[in-house]
C-alpha cells in the first residue's frame, strides 16, 4: 500500500485514535452495572482510551467509572489496580471504544472536580508501563 493509499484510509477511517494502541497486555476493566462486578476483556489500550470487549452498549459520551486491574500482578501489590473514569466514543460489533477522562493535576493536588481516588494522567501511564513489563513488551 502507497503512503498516499495510506494516508486516504486514515482520512476517511472512523477510526479516531491519537496513539498506538498495546495489544494483548493482562489487564481486565471491572465496572458495575447493578450485578455483580465481573472481568472484561480489555482488547487494546493506551494512555488516551481502551476498547472494552463486552456485550454491553452505552450511548455516546456516558460516562462509565472502571477499575483496571493488572491480571499477572499479585493481590499484594500496591499498583495492582486503578479507577478511571471513561467517555464511550464509539461501539465495535464485539465491545465498546473508550475514551480516558483524567484530572488534571497541579502539584500535588487534583483538579476538575475529580473525585481523590480516580487515576491521573501520571498514575495511568505509571499503571500501562507495568502493563507493558508484566506483558514483556516495551
Amino acid at each position: 500500500m502507497t503512503p498516499v493509499t495510506t494516508w486516504f484510509r486514515s482520512l476517511f477511517s472512523n477510526d479516531r485514535r491519537k496513539s498506538k494502541r498495546h495489544q494483548a497486555l493482562p489487564v481486565v476493566a471491572f465496572y458495575w452495572d447493578g450485578a455483580v462486578p465481573t472481568p472484561h476483556s480489555i482488547r487494546d489500550i493506551d494512555v488516551a482510551g481502551m476498547f472494552l470487549v463486552t456485550e454491553g452498549r452505552w450511548y455516546p459520551n456516558t460516562l462509565i467509572t472502571m477499575t483496571l486491574q493488572r491480571t499477572a500482578a499479585t493481590e499484594s501489590d500496591p499498583d495492582r489496580a486503578i479507577a478511571v473514569n471513561a467517555r464511550v466514543v464509539r461501539s465495535g460489533a464485539d465491545g465498546v471504544g473508550f475514551q480516558f477522562m483524567l484530572p488534571r493535576v497541579s502539584g500535588s493536588r487534583k483538579l476538575d472536580g475529580f473525585p481523590a481516588n480516580e487515576a491521573d494522567e501520571e498514575t495511568l501511564i505509571r499503571f500501562l508501563a507495568r502493563l507493558r513489563a508484566d506483558a514483556g513488551t516495551s
